[in-house]
């Protein structure tokens, strides 16, 4: 019988990644609010970033930027895909342990992954929001650096796997 699971070690690898990008993409965030006691902006901004994730689905659907995927390839989607969770490398190294693997093997799994796809793009989306406004209060008490540092690990965090989102989901939808 095939597995269709990804093994222990595979399974590490992806989260080890993900822990990763996010201690990496977070530290910049963490370092602008950990100067400040919490108060009102900052509860604010988690309440708005929050707010901005409870979005309905239509909202998330209509900000499909293209429904071409070379757009998104233009962009280096292909790329960025190799280095992310469940992305090119972790799949690689599972297929290497099971050649017959594949990451949506029946329609009950497309939808799943659709689902998958959507909670990835809510969670990057409410980050973005939550980055955004860090930059911006940043920015406002003068701060230089910190806000450029926010903006890279935005774009890098939040802004890329939004993208590969997009990306997945037209994919999968021109199968479908």
């Amino acid at each position: 019988m095939e597995r269709t699971k990804p093994d222990f070690k595979t399974q590490a690898c992806n989260h080890l990644l993900n822990v990763f990008w996010t201690v990496l993409s977070f530290l910049p965030v963490l370092w602008y609010w950990m100067g400040r006691y919490p108060d009102i902006l900052f509860y604010g901004s988690i309440a708005i970033s929050t707010l901005g994730g409870l979005l309905p689905a239509s909202f998330f659907n209509a900000m499909q930027l293209s429904n071409n995927p070379d757009f998104y390839r233009r962009y280096g989607v292909k790329t960025i895909k190799k280095f992310v969770q469940n992305g090119d490398f972790i799949n690689m190294l599972f297929r290497k342990r099971n050649p017959h693997y594949k990451v949506i093997q029946d329609v009950r799994k497309m939808q799943n992954y659709l689902n998958t796809i959507a909670m990835y793009e809510r969670y990057h989306f409410t980050c973005f929001i939550f980055f955004l406004m860090t930059t911006l209060l940043s920015f406002f008490q003068n701060y230089f650096m910190i806000p450029l540092l926010i903006t890279f690990c935005n774009v890098v965090y939040n802004v890329c796997p939004i993208f590969i989102q997009q990306y997945n989901r037209l994919r999968i939808n021109k199968i479908n």
